[in-house]
């Protein structure tokens, strides 16, 4: 019975993280192009599958509460077993490519701001400092300038 519920969760975790590895790959390539209403789209897709992922994550802790898949594997008949393996390597690996597929995301909307920030930095005109500045000057203060020595 828990191998079963153990497999079905598994199989669903995996096919949960696939999909928002697709959805990470299109993200990518969105981003290349700049388009801000694709990415739009594809982050609320992307937070609808990150909730899914928080349900099967909920049901998961609730029917496996002190149950590791280590305990389940100990039950498992031999098939079971290798069944059970062959999905944890595939989710271990779906889950280090996604990893890597969202530091490159991440890198690419960095160098997007710095991009922006950049642009806006080079059209905007400096400004003036936000605090008080005394704008008449006293024209006798101290000039380095001076055509006469007053020490001497």
């Amino acid at each position: 019975m828990e191998t079963a519920q153990m497999t079905s969760l598994l199989e669903r975790l995996l096919t949960s993280h696939e999909e928002l590895l697709a959805l990470g790959e299109r993200k990518t390539e969105v981003l290349k192009l700049g388009d801000m209403k694709a990415l739009d789209v594809l982050l609320k897709e992307e937070d609808l599958q990150v909730k899914k992922l928080q349900l099967i994550e909920k049901e998961r802790m609730l029917k496996f509460t002190n149950v590791t898949l280590g305990d389940v594997l100990e039950q498992a008949d031999e098939a079971d077993k290798v069944k059970l393996l062959h999905l944890q390597d595939q989710l271990i690996q779906t889950y280090e490519a996604l990893k890597s597929r969202n530091e490159l995301n991440q890198e690419l909307l960095e160098q997007s701001l710095q991009y922006v920030n950049m642009s806006l930095s080079m059209v905007q005109p400096q400004s003036e400092p936000s605090t008080y500045s005394n704008t008449k000057k006293n024209p006798y203060a101290n000039q380095s300038s001076s055509l006469f020595d007053s020490k001497a």
